[in-house]
């Protein structure tokens, strides 16, 4: 690999990524998606790596690919065809989930254009263990060193340490990838390499163990220790002392662990948690009911959140037992639900036989070493059933796609076709990265002055106006804009922006159902004297979010004398 060549810099992208970009922090208000920072940087470096990708394919002057690859593009491209289907209405609200599967398919053709040889893949590996020791790092001091009032806000009296995630479950499942990536390394790389190897992979599987067991997340242990299970035939095989030691450096991480939470403040969680999938399970029965109701079609892409929370408060009519909904419920805990409820059988389908040619793909290799590769990607796909990590974390999608890549060409060579037309492959290029970077870059201009302005108490509607992208964080500008919009209407009682506000939120609860939304119309109806259409609407919305306290007549009643006493300093909720 010439240190001029393409994937030379491709390779170097990947390194600024997984040991720089993939950790970027900036204060935010919370969320998923691009509302997370360091996913927008992730997108800046995963575009160029993108671009030179598609540019060494016009100097190769041939398209490399795998059947299983090819299977995926299949996949995705089926995925596509609900957005055909009468009726939806919202699909536009999907086409954020649809574009980063779309470029994560494509990160994968361009690292497959680069032609890595075997040592190249290794260090692909590598990389993405030093990305583990960082966030491994980072969680140790969250837990460990940082005290309140710490300059990114970690919460030190739950101290359930996230990374740079923010959310312990994400967190939990890139260390049960970790460990079980280490464990890997260890046995399957039998080339010649400095000793300090062993003690780093040693470190990350202690380490590993130690953050599995504090972070006190079912999807984590659960991924972390039934892929060691899946790893152990082929680890026994390999070295039964080898075995050992490596057992017993996961077990004196986990014992260090316990010794931990005897000594460390933070949170005990029930550990009646790990027996039962709680609240999910209620989700997934009642998804797979609905489902079964609009088998062929799906609600609609974009539909999830009103369709389910309207289906489900019906459900409560008739099912004894059944509790209330969680709010602001957008997906149903289970990356193939989601699908099958938006979109019906076909989506469901594609991605079953995405998982089904993987498992074919497997039988190249011994069952053991199968296993084995299959514990690799095993924490992620679990945590993908369970929860939405992808839309949490560009990290876990990009790693997925890694692992995914590497098993594939470890099972067959990649294969050649002849490509001619080279100037659509540039001009693609040079046009993605440049149209993705500007956006992110853009985008991280937009995220400071939002997080500005919410934090100083909306109080600067100037910091809104300078945004540069709100196409970038479009769901959370239009949110602020029209609550400053009804704090305006509410102190000059101004009828046309009260009544502004109402037509807006009927129309964002139609796909986006939130209660401080339903609250804030119920507000600016009374603020029209128009009470008996403000108490219908309330009790709609308490009949949604049964024992939502922002719903309740206290509060209600409080913010009705505050606008009165007070109308300039009356604020509505976000």
């Amino acid at each position: 690999m010439s240190r001029l060549s393409l994937p030379y810099l491709f390779f170097w992208c990947f390194a600024a990524w997984t040991l720089g970009g993939m950790h970027f922090f900036m204060h935010n208000p919370g969320g998923s998606g691009l509302y997370l920072p360091f996913n927008m940087t992730g997108w800046i470096l995963i575009s160029l790596m993108t671009g030179l990708g598609l540019w060494q394919m016009t100097l190769n002057r041939v398209v490399v690919y795998s059947r299983f690859h090819l299977c995926c593009w299949l996949a995705g491209l089926l995925m596509l065809v609900p957005l055909l289907y009468p009726g939806a209405e919202f699909a536009d609200r999907a086409l954020p989930r649809l574009a980063g599967l779309a470029g994560g398919l494509l990160f994968w053709f361009a690292l497959l254009q680069c032609r890595f040889n075997e040592q190249q893949r290794w260090r692909l590996l590598y990389l993405l263990l030093a990305a583990v020791s960082l966030e491994i790092t980072l969680g140790l001091v969250q837990y460990y060193l940082l005290e309140p009032g710490n300059a990114i806000g970690y919460n030190t009296k739950a101290n359930r340490p996230y990374g740079i995630f923010q959310q312990p479950n994400v967190m939990a499942s890139f260390m049960a990838t970790g460990l079980l990536l280490a464990w890997y390394l260890w046995l399957a790389d039998r080339r010649t390499l400095p000793a300090i190897r062993r003690v780093w992979l040693g470190a990350v599987l202690l380490t590993t163990a130690l953050l599995l067991i504090v972070l006190q997340s079912r999807a984590g242990l659960l991924g972390g220790l039934a892929g060691i299970l899946l790893m152990l035939p082929f680890s026994w095989q390999r070295s039964r002392r080898e075995t050992l030691i490596l057992l017993g450096l996961v077990t004196l991480g986990a014992g260090l662990a316990v010794i931990s939470m005897s000594l460390v403040d933070s949170v005990q969680r029930n550990s009646g948690i790990y027996s039962t999938p709680g609240i999910r399970q209620y989700y997934w029965q009642q998804s797979l009911t609905l489902i079964s109701q609009h088998l062929w079609t799906g609600v609609g892409y974009g539909e999830f959140e009103r369709q389910f929370m309207e289906f489900y408060t019906r459900q409560r009519e008739v099912i004894d037992g059944l509790p209330p909904m969680e709010p602001n419920l957008n997906h149903p805990h289970n990356e193939l639900l989601l699908w099958g409820v938006e979109g019906g059988l076909l989506p469901v389908l594609a991605m079953a036989s995405v998982a089904l040619m993987f498992v074919w793909q497997l039988r190249k290799v011994p069952w053991r070493h199968a296993l084995a590769m299959a514990a690799l990607i095993w924490p992620i796909a679990l945590h993908s059933q369970t929860e939405y990590p992808f839309y949490h974390s560009l990290t876990h999608w990009i790693t997925l796609l890694v692992l995914l890549y590497w098993i594939d060409l470890q099972l067959q060579p990649g294969q050649q076709t002849p490509y001619r037309p080279r100037l659509l492959a540039r001009f693609s290029a040079l046009l993605l990265p440049l149209l993705v970077v500007s956006f992110m870059l853009t985008g991280l201009q937009t995220a400071r002055v939002v997080t500005l302005y919410e934090r100083g108490g909306s109080r600067d509607p100037a910091l809104l106006q300078s945004a540069l992208n709100p196409l970038a964080w479009l769901g959370r500008m239009e949110f602020n804009a029209m609550s400053l919009r009804l704090q305006a209407g509410t102190a000059k009682q101004d009828e046309q922006a009260l009544q502004d506000y109402l037509d807006w939120g009927q129309e964002y609860v139609r796909h986006t159902p939130r209660a401080s939304v339903y609250r804030n119309m119920v507000l600016a109806l009374y603020s029209l004297h128009r009470p008996e259409e403000a108490q219908q609407l309330l009790l709609l919305a308490r009949h949604y979010y049964p024992g939502e306290q922002k719903l309740s007549h206290a509060h209600i009643q409080r913010a009705l004398s505050a606008a009165v006493a007070s109308p300039a300093a009356s604020v509505p909720e976000t």
